[in-house]
């Protein structure tokens, strides 16, 4: 089975933003399968790219992002659907500060197409580089940006509350822990399969129509 028409004729069919509607409401569900809780995964093995001109994401304590150029030139503007609670970056890297300026690459794996994605791959957290992974205060969906093509997915959570993410190799867990430390409570827990949040990855890996009309009309005095 050829993998790549199949995932893309999905990607074409998430359902498309309704003309002032919210647009984390359009967003597909996604299967997640409860169970019991999986043994923390070992740190991932992939190395960030360095890059010498990176984008630039801005989150503020009242939900308000901003993805800025090496010029100052904005790529994105938009507000989350709540405060934001947690984030992560990349493949499960925690974000200690929300609010200080984070860099990204202006290119990585997702940006490359789905023959550069280690599908058959043991690992597939390598071809999360680049993300940004939002959790907010509502605890109802996970907002997914990737800055490098100004593309936005948001990912509808199973329920539960003090949620929290954990990136294994092979799949995405959700945990809703404890509200109190030590509470005699085992954590609920869902997963998903990596492979079948394809189709929004390569919705993320394609140029929004902002992001391929930049230029530098707008720039007083263009550095390139």
């Amino acid at each position: 089975m050829r993998l790549g028409p199949f995932f893309l004729t999905a990607a074409l069919a998430l359902p498309a933003q309704v003309p002032g509607s919210l647009p984390w409401n359009a967003a597909p569900a996604v299967p997640w399968k409860s169970g019991e809780r999986a043994p923390a995964p070992e740190p991932a093995t992939a190395v960030a790219t360095q890059t010498q001109r990176p984008l630039t994401v801005k989150v503020s304590a009242d939900g308000a992002l901003r993805i800025v150029d090496h010029r100052g030139l904005v790529h994105l503007r938009m507000g989350l659907s709540g405060r934001p609670l947690k984030l992560w970056r990349d493949w499960g890297v925690p974000v200690t500060d929300p609010f200080t300026p984070l860099p990204f690459p202006s290119n990585a794996p997702l940006r490359q197409g789905i023959g550069y994605l280690p599908i058959g791959s043991l690992d597939f957290r390598p071809a999360l580089e680049g993300l940004l992974w939002i959790l907010d205060d509502e605890e109802k969906r996970v907002t997914v940006i990737f800055p490098a093509t100004s593309q936005v997915i948001y990912l509808p959570l199973p329920g539960g509350q003090n949620l929290t993410l954990v990136f294994h190799p092979e799949r995405l867990e959700v945990l809703a822990l404890p509200e109190a430390p030590g509470a005699p409570v085992e954590a609920s827990s869902w997963s998903v399969p990596w492979l079948a949040l394809l189709p929004h990855f390569i919705h993320l890996g394609v140029d929004s129509p902002s992001n391929r009309t930049k230029g530098t009309a707008l720039i007083p005095y263009p550095k390139d």
